[in-house]
């Protein structure tokens, strides 16, 4: 049972944040068409700056969030490729977008000239700010939008003598926004069954930073006077990272002072800390000077073992932790292949690797299988076949590089 079955997806979009929308939608069982460009979309090379493989029968990152999904190649900039776009839109049940509001309004792709034409598609769009407001135009990534114009880039770091601020894990804010937009079309859809309307639904990257980092936002206000960025010996000593004998980190997450500091206390050998007035309660750390001495005292309790001497005390009290991860350790853990966040791909060309799909899981579904993002055009005749075009048509179209499909026989040796 796929739940979204049945229901046609059009994307134009690029990088991360739309495609994950997508990519989101097409597990559940939509019918996802994206369009690009005869040169292929600009996400196709994204990879290159970490070392990735950018192959037409190989781009494991692009793959990641364009699997499940159907590609078609036209040159929007040509009236007659912007005329099949609009015949597929008046198809489908959703337009997924993430060009700007004043590139939409000019190509009436905009919400106000779809509805009147279509009135039972609902628009769904990724925005940088919103689409109100003094910069409902300006450009956007989710490194800026999200990480930096939230506040958590300036603010997570740890200030020391040396500090600069932290890098927000690019792409991350992306799915996140790519995730609530996806949720907004199902609602959407979910109505359109009772009244037969399209609508317009929006998510934007600097909304949902604010929205993912709302419990600091909030703290952060003059009223409430809490101070961001911390300094290392001001943070809480229960949920800190501490360095241990083997090098690695370790974090543990004591959110209930009252409730669960004494359970850290006598992991870590100190029980005269346990149910001690000032520092097993919320108020008792609440004082700075306590947290210094705690953290300074924590530091050299942790040096004393190692990561995994630390893991097993923890794990048998059943205190939440885990020894710090790094990126791509994933392909190594258990866990993730257990409940098949992780999976393993062998491409045409033989090479193999490790890549990870939306963690969201249904019983009835089960496990969508995982089909590689198409390569430049790959159903372009396909689809335009489908839309009403012949043959001779369509032969036209790809001989004058109106329309583009690339030939795989070439990466079928």
């Amino acid at each position: 049972m796929k739940p979204l079955e049945g229901v046609t997806v059009i994307e134009l979009s690029s990088y991360f944040a739309v495609p994950g929308a997508g990519r989101m939608l097409a597990s559940q069982g939509a019918r996802v068409i994206k369009v690009e460009p005869p040169r292929g979309d600009i996400q196709r090379y994204f990879a290159m700056a970490f070392n990735v493989p950018c192959k037409p029968d190989e781009n494991p990152l692009f793959d990641t969030i364009n699997g499940g999904k159907e590609f078609v190649s036209l040159d929007l900039k040509d009236p007659a490729d912007m005329e099949k776009l609009h015949k597929m839109i008046a198809q489908a049940d959703v337009f997924l977008t993430n060009n700007r509001p004043k590139a939409l309004a000019k190509n009436g792709l905009d919400y106000d000239s779809l509805k009147e034409k279509y009135p039972g598609l609902i628009m769904a769009q990724v925005t940088s700010y919103g689409r109100k407001g003094p910069r409902r135009n300006d450009p956007g990534q989710d490194t800026i939008s999200f990480w930096v114009s939230s506040g958590f880039n300036a603010d997570m770091m740890v200030e020391t003598d040396n500090s600069y601020p932290v890098f927000g894990s690019n792409g991350a804010g992306d799915f996140i926004t790519g995730l609530g937009l996806a949720y907004a079309v199902v609602c959407a859809l979910y109505k359109k069954k009772e009244t037969g309307l399209g609508d317009y639904v929006e998510n934007s990257l600097y909304g949902m930073g604010l929205w993912c980092t709302s419990n600091y936002n909030i703290g952060c206000l003059p009223q409430y006077n809490w101070k961001m960025p911390r300094r290392r010996e001001t943070c809480t000593p229960g949920s800190a990272p501490f360095r241990c004998k083997d090098g690695n980190w370790i974090m543990c997450a004591v959110v209930n002072i009252e409730a669960q500091w004494a359970g850290f206390a006598n992991a870590i050998g100190k029980p005269e800390w346990a149910h001690h007035e000032i520092y097993g309660t919320t108020k008792g750390q609440s004082d700075f000077k306590v947290r210094e001495y705690l953290m300074n005292e924590c530091e050299g309790i942790f040096a004393s073992k190692t990561s995994e001497e630390w893991d097993k005390i923890f794990t048998d009290l059943d205190l939440t932790h885990d020894i710090m991860a790094h990126y791509g350790d994933f392909a190594k853990n258990e866990q993730a292949f257990a409940n098949e966040y992780a999976f393993e791909v062998s491409y045409p060309n033989g090479h193999k690797t490790t890549l990870i799909r939306p963690s969201m899981t249904s019983e009835k579904m089960g496990t969508p299988e995982f089909v590689r993002g198409p390569m430049t055009g790959e159903q372009t005749v396909e689809i335009l076949g489908e839309l009403g075009y012949s043959e001779s048509e369509i032969d036209a179209m790809l001989a004058d590089g109106g329309a583009y499909q690339i030939d795989k026989s070439q990466f079928n040796k």
